[in-house]
């Protein structure tokens, strides 16, 4: 949140940067990176004391080790993102992750290291993504130095980007220290496992937009024509992927809490199905924030998170003698609310009409309306609970390829059936050679 003090993200906002803006965007991220560490070392046992969690501090200590090579791998990415090297970027993730998790956590979480696999499979993925960005990126990397010039081109923006950061901590964890100081440990258990899908589908995507749509969005930063219809093809895409998502999870909550936890989870149901709605908001979110960093309009971006964040204290806080359902109810309805004071903002930033942001939604609520009747009429059909599930995932996609064949504007966008035709093809054109041959 602080070490990169908003230089990499300016890296890929700014139009044009030299390879003094490069080296001093380095060398600052990593002097900050060895001051943040030392406070994070300091602080460590205020940290916990705080939360009421005293292993936290060996945690944090660990984690502060590690911000060095945060920093450098922030800034190699930002430089393989801005230059749109994306399968680089992309495949990082994807091997430091399997590598930390499978060679990593998972033998150490059997040996009974418990939270310390956790910890260390964080730490395996850092140290890992230093070696593959730092390979990826050596074409775009320069010795870290530091030009007063350079800084003082980077500095208005990265400041804002600064700014940003600690309101984007506050909204993205103001429910979660909460939940924990108010309801305990084992309530913030819950609570997380329940919120699972929309947080890993939010920070993928938040990746995706960050490495992808936000560099494209900077190159045309001054067409607001459009910068409007790469935003509305991004919301017609997200509504279209999760509004069906979302019907099915809530249907069918008890059995996805069963398969992919346990039945030990169980009191995660409920929370699990009161926070589904979240995944459309939180993924159009990111798409609207994304928009204000490509024009460089970061005091928008601030305000919106002091708000968000300020809104979950004051909900959180009041739903949480009700307990956790409640909370979660009022987590979804901070949320709603952003994301619709975005999308005046949005309109009035770029002039989109409200209009065609609502008529983008038409056809996926319809095709998650039929979705809906059919999912709960297996449901009430007397098959067993996995059995229904089963049953409904055979029929959705059967109910989805034959309305892609017969009607696919209800189900994609004009972007998403574009992709099919270009993929089907693709695929097409591989097995006719491969069997030619």
């Amino acid at each position: 949140m602080i070490y990169t003090l908003g230089l990499a993200p300016t890296l890929i906002q700014r139009k044009e940067i030299m390879p003094a803006h490069v080296a001093t965007a380095l060398f600052s991220s990593l002097a900050l990176a060895i001051l943040a560490a030392a406070g994070m070392w300091v602080v460590a046992p205020w940290a916990a004391s705080l939360m009421r969690i005293p292993e936290l501090a060996d945690v944090l200590r660990v984690f502060a080790l590690l911000t060095p090579f945060g920093a450098f791998n922030t800034t190699a990415e930002a430089l393989l993102a801005r230059n749109m090297e994306v399968r680089s970027v992309a495949l990082r993730p994807l091997l430091s992750v399997i590598v930390a998790a499978f060679a990593v956590a998972i033998p150490m979480a059997y040996a009974g290291f418990g939270y310390w696999s956790l910890v260390s499979m964080q730490a395996a993925e850092i140290v890992i993504s230093v070696v593959v960005l730092g390979i990826a990126a050596r074409r775009y990397l320069v010795r870290p130095a530091l030009s007063g010039k350079a800084f003082r081109d980077l500095w208005p923006t990265s400041l804002w980007f600064s700014i940003n950061q600690p309101f984007v901590f506050a909204a993205t964890n103001a429910d979660k220290f909460l939940i924990a100081r108010l309801l305990g440990a084992e309530a913030l258990g819950l609570y997380g496992r329940a919120s699972f899908v929309t947080n890993t589908a939010s920070n993928l995507f938040s990746n995706i937009t960050r490495l992808t749509t936000f560099p494209a969005m900077a190159l045309v930063q001054d067409d607001k024509a459009r910068l409007g219809n790469a935003l509305l093809v991004s919301l017609s895409l997200i509504a279209a992927i999760t509004l069906p998502t979302i019907v099915f999870s809530i249907v069918f909550a008890n059995e996805i809490i069963g398969i992919l936890l346990g039945p030990q989870w169980g009191a995660a149901v409920l929370p699990f199905a009161i926070l589904m709605p979240i995944l459309y908001v939180r993924l159009g979110t990111r798409a609207l924030f994304v928009l204000f960093q490509a024009r460089g309009k970061l005091h928008l971006a601030v305000v919106t998170h002091a708000l968000h964040a300020s809104l979950l204290f004051l909900g959180v806080a009041i739903a949480a003698p009700h307990g956790l359902a409640a909370v979660c109810v009022a987590v979804l309805a901070v949320v709603g609310s952003v994301f619709i004071v975005l999308l005046i903002m949005v309109r009035k930033e770029i002039g989109v009409s409200m209009k065609s942001l609502a008529a983008l939604h038409a056809r996926p609520a319809l095709f998650s309306s039929v979705l809906l009747i059919t999912t709960a009429f297996v449901k009430s059909s007397g098959l067993s609970g996995y059995a229904s599930l089963a049953t409904s995932l055979v029929g959705v996609l059967a109910l989805t390829l034959a309305l892609l064949r017969i009607w696919p504007e209800l189900v994609l966008p004009p972007i998403g059936i574009e992709f099919l035709r270009r993929l089907s093809g693709s695929l097409s054109a591989r097995f006719r050679s491969y069997w030619g041959d």
